[in-house]
């Protein structure tokens, strides 16, 4: 779907296809490289991978902090650049292969325009919504009879042995509610154990096995003809022999059009707690009468009065609806 298509009666919503079939070596190939940063007003902190060799840096603006030592001090590099038009001082670290592309461009954080396709839709500031819950076996009829898309988090992976965004965070000691956290202090003082750490958490993204959800997800997508889209940066949906869409952004702009979504009776969310890339705003924005429909072990951001909700180990649900439908 690297292209995006004019809609005809010989081309049809490319959604309602099964996923491609591939090689689990070709899905490792197209999505070794990674590229997270973390970002308040005052740093950014890069962690990568380019052709599985590991990278991270730290971007501090206008000035180090106290805490640090003077030892630690000399490791930065202080540079000018213009951000929002405004010129600042940068003191800029990096340790491993870091990409030419990321230098050359001294990018301060990945864009919103190229993380978010739309607001995310979000309840927690407002009283909670009240979904219908649903059993399985209400969820297999639905599947009977609507136009589906799946949308996977990390729920799904990480009862494999790929971890979330917040053993991430907890991990690599990334606070940036203070001014000198865990990891920037270790950035100076121990970068290649950050490094090993990073390059072990980049391993098991791509070489751990698909969980049967993934499995049973695989072969529930071929049967219902309709693509897989998910936020995971691992590869264990691949591992399965078919292609899940890593959507971000500028990928979903690119991509889908939005007469496409008007289709799309129910995204079915699995092991996903937030709508981090906007995709699910962007899909009622589109199409107010659409639903999700989210399988976790506890009620996301997300869902509204008008959508449905499916509790219970998505390791044991996915499995049984591919079983019985």
């Amino acid at each position: 779907m690297s292209e995006k298509p004019e809609l005809s009666a010989e081309n049809k919503n490319p959604l309602f296809e099964a996923p491609e079939l591939i090689s689990p070596e070709q899905g490792e190939v197209e999505n070794r490289d990674q590229l997270s940063s973390f970002q308040s007003e005052n740093r950014t902190y890069y962690l990568g991978a380019k052709d599985g060799k590991v990278f991270f840096g730290v971007d501090y603006y206008d000035a180090l902090p106290d805490e640090l030592t003077e030892e630690e001090r000399t490791k930065f590099i202080k540079e000018k650049r213009k951000i929002n038009g405004k010129e600042r001082d940068v003191y800029v670290f990096r340790f491993g292969e870091v990409p030419e592309l990321l230098e050359q461009t001294q990018i301060t954080d990945i864009s919103e325009e190229e993380y978010l396709v739309a607001p995310k839709r979000d309840f927690t500031e407002q009283s909670p919504p009240t979904p219908q819950e649903i059993n399985t076996s209400q969820l297999i009829e639905l599947l009977k009879s609507k136009k589906v898309l799946f949308y996977t988090g990390a729920g799904i992976s990480m009862g494999g042995s790929v971890r979330g965004m917040d053993d991430l965070l907890n991990n690599f000691q990334i606070d940036l509610a203070q001014e000198t956290d865990g990891f920037l202090r270790r950035s100076v003082s121990d970068p290649a154990a950050i490094k090993k750490d990073l390059q072990n958490f980049i391993d098991a993204m791509h070489k751990s096995p698909a969980t049967p959800a993934h499995e049973s997800l695989a072969r529930l997508a071929q049967k219902l003809k309709c693509k897989i889209f998910t936020e995971n940066n691992d590869t264990l949906q691949e591992k399965t022999g078919v292609r899940a869409e890593h959507i971000s952004g500028r990928w979903l702009r690119e991509n889908i059009q939005r007469e496409w979504l008007k289709e799309i009776d129910a995204v079915i969310t699995i092991g996903l707690r937030f709508d981090d890339r906007g995709f699910l705003g962007w899909y009622k924005e589109n199409n107010p009468n659409g639903k999700i429909i989210a399988v976790n072990l506890s009620q996301p951001s997300y869902v509204g009065d008008e959508d449905f909700l499916l509790k219970g180990d998505l390791q044991k649900i996915i499995p049984e609806l591919e079983k019985n439908l």
